[in-house]
């Protein structure tokens, strides 16, 4: 074979093997997601690593579950509407804001 032609197959694949470990389920957890999202995780993962690359940025999001008492709230709170019509608002966000705080907060881990 030509050398140009060698030399540009040798370009064409200009790629490396990442090798890291994680946990089994961390792996299987991100393989359904991606398969969800119809996406290979190593294309996922190679978008993280280009975004990595290019902005110096990470953005992660979390979100927490909802727990059964706020699921039965938001129930609670279906019911009535639908009952009574009533939504009890429009609220501002100030007015919003002052009603969340006047919630009591119950932490996860009791000391």
């Amino acid at each position: 074979m030509p050398k140009d032609i060698l030399r540009y197959m040798s370009t064409m694949n200009d790629t490396t093997m990442l090798s890291l470990k994680t946990k089994k389920q961390v792996k299987e957890l991100a393989q359904m997601r991606a398969k969800q999202l119809g996406i290979p995780l190593g294309t996922l993962v190679n978008a993280f690593l280009r975004n990595l690359g290019q902005t110096g940025e990470i953005h992660f999001t979390i979100s927490e579950p909802i727990t059964p008492k706020m699921a039965n709230i938001i129930e609670e709170m279906r019911a009535e509407v639908a009952t009574t019509g009533d939504t009890y608002g429009p609220y501002t966000i100030e007015e919003a804001e002052e009603f969340l705080d006047s919630i009591p907060y119950e932490s996860k881990h009791k000391n």
